[in-house]
């Protein structure tokens, strides 16, 4: 199969192959779906092949497509392999590193130290990726990645560096009008804040909604910023992380110790790039802050 074509096309092959739809993989790419679509239609004229059929799921892989997604993962691989080589030659670490995480986690755990890291690192560039979190690092949208759960489905290199703890939350305002429940049973008579979009599809909601079970949900969030908000203005009771939730004064956490749940933090990074100079040296910061805020990031209570 003749592949000589823009490599920007294949790129947005393997986001299509990867996520199953055009809107996925131009959220990814950063792309419209215009835009998505007119690469693939491009790739496949030049290629002479149709690349994918659409099913009850998406778009699904022809055989010509599975061919060249082989192929076109062994260029990505290639490509790393070269980055990893021009890497090596620096003398210090320097470049830029992009790192894929949860809004949550960028916002109120890591960006408190960026200034320390700069100080010590001011050659490198860190780029945080949270829009379309988590992003493929085997596709080059970002070098490390931060997964919460478990490692995913690539062949990344890396362990767990902590746990981060979630809990329910409301407003004092709202505790003052309604109190809080104490019993399964009580939960009917409280207003729950939900989880829409992808946000429905994490194991944080099925676990929300088997706590909660027949409470009332008139208002759901695919944001948490959003939901912290909602929760702030009294609107009802919602999951949020103990990194949120603990900073807030005018937050209650309900049943401390029952109502409380956590999650394994991964850091992980190809296995390509993983001993890179810039690369090895977010990766080993992010770890050590990970041991360091081991009590922070799980919420402890004291």
């Amino acid at each position: 199969m003749n592949t000589g074509a823009d490599w920007n096309l294949f790129r947005t092959f393997l986001a299509v192959a990867d996520a199953g739809s055009h809107s996925a993989a131009g959220r990814r790419l950063k792309l419209s779906h215009a835009t998505v679509g007119r690469h693939i239609a491009e790739l496949e004229r030049h290629l002479g092949q149709k690349l994918f059929v659409r099913d009850a799921d998406g778009y699904a892989l022809t055989p010509a497509g599975d061919h060249l997604k082989h192929e076109a993962d062994l260029m990505a691989s290639a490509a790393l392999r070269a980055e990893r080589i021009a890497a090596a030659e620096g003398e210090s670490p320097k470049g830029v590193v992009r790192v894929s995480t949860a809004a949550t986690l960028a916002g109120y755990w890591l960006m408190p130290h960026m200034q320390e890291f700069h100080e010590t690192y001011p050659d490198i560039e860190m780029e945080y990726v949270t829009d379309a979190w988590p992003a493929s690092v085997r596709r080059r949208e970002a070098d490390i990645v931060i997964r919460l759960y478990g490692p995913g489905q690539e062949n990344l290199v890396g362990k767990k560096i902590a746990r981060v703890g979630v809990a329910f939350y409301a407003s004092k305002d709202y505790v003052e009008k309604h109190g809080l429940p104490s019993a399964r049973e009580e939960w009917a008579s409280h207003t729950v804040i939900g989880f829409s979009g992808a946000a429905a599809e994490t194991d944080l909601n099925k676990w929300s909604n088997h706590v909660t079970r027949d409470a009332p949900t008139w208002l759901r969030c695919s944001s948490t910023a959003d939901q912290l908000r909602a929760v702030r203005q009294g609107v009802g009771i919602s999951v949020l992380t103990c990194l949120i939730g603990d900073q807030h004064p005018d937050l209650v956490r309900i049943a401390p110790d029952k109502l409380f749940s956590a999650t394994d933090v991964w850091l992980l990074a190809h296995p390509d790039l993983r001993q890179t100079e810039p690369v090895a040296t977010v990766f080993d910061f992010i770890a050590e802050r990970g041991k360091q805020d081991r009590d922070h990031l799980l919420g402890r209570v004291s």
